[in-house]
């Protein structure tokens, strides 16, 4: 039986308002209760997953920025910390500049945006269905100038946001093909994540089964976006939502019901016969 279940947040097992329903909570505490391992690994800054991480009350660590942190706030753990280099985010700043588009960067305790609409904005311009009000959050400040940022060394996700598909995915892929050292996903409908391109949830997720000493084949993850893919191939069960993203279902081993239904709570209680 698996030993290390991982588990996407938004999408995957939030609801549609933003909140953690009770099925999940309760069938996480009682595997955790079994002796299996569990974490979370979202897209989010960590810190931005700790509402959900205090509700299953389970100390479970979190893999924030899609794998560039690692850290459990109950033990006071940081694992580790994956930033950009300062050379590729110049040329990012230069391609949103010429794409006339604006930029979120993170670094572990504060955002900067490069437009008065991502600054006041925040997390609720992607989350654009939540209800659900968060105790944790970081710092925001506006930054109209990135290129005067770029003294930073501790930047470990950028974000770009737009409405129209067609240009957001055109930025992602001239990132992946033009900038060395960066890679892009998207993180959802009108997101896309930047990082360096040695991070990834899988990696991530790789790193902590090897300090728990548990081999990939016991490992089963859920999730539902492209910065799921590299965790669902990784994993001995990969499992993709039914609400999730084609690239997401693609790479999964089955596809369980939706996040609204529960989904990766059905799934697991079949599985674990709980």
């Amino acid at each position: 039986m698996y030993k290390l279940i991982a588990t996407d947040c938004d999408g995957t097992i939030l609801d549609s308002q933003g909140y953690l329903p009770k099925e999940i909570i309760e069938t996480f505490q009682k595997l955790h209760k079994k002796g299996i391992h569990i974490i979370a690994a979202t897209g989010r800054s960590d810190i931005l997953a700790k509402d959900y991480l205090d509700e299953l009350d389970i100390d479970c660590p979190v893999i924030g920025c899609n794998g560039a942190t690692l850290v459990n706030f109950y033990t006071g753990q940081n694992y580790f910390i994956n930033a950009m280099a300062p050379k590729s985010l110049d040329s990012l700043y230069t391609l949103c500049n010429r794409h006339k588009t604006g930029v979120k960067i993170f670094t572990p305790d504060t955002c900067y945006a490069s437009t008065k609409e991502l600054y006041l904005g925040g997390i609720n311009l992607i989350t654009v269905k939540y209800t659900k009000k968060m105790k944790y959050s970081i710092n925001y400040e506006l930054a109209e100038n990135m290129h005067s940022l770029l003294h930073l060394n501790n930047v470990i996700k950028a974000v770009v946001i737009d409405s129209n598909i067609n240009t957001l995915l055109k930025i992602r892929d001239e990132i992946n093909e033009t900038i060395p050292g960066l890679k892009a996903v998207q993180s959802n409908w009108n997101c896309i994540d930047i990082n360096a391109e040695n991070v990834s949830k899988g990696n991530a997720l790789l790193d902590y089964a090897n300090m728990l000493g548990i081999s990939p084949h016991d490992i089963i993850a859920f999730g539902d976006s492209e910065n799921d893919v590299s965790m669902l191939k990784v994993a001995g069960l990969g499992v993709a939502v039914s609400n999730a993203a084609d690239c997401a279902k693609e790479a999964a081993d089955q596809i369980t019901d939706t996040n609204d239904n529960f989904g990766v709570a059905k799934f697991l209680k079949s599985l674990y016969n709980i």
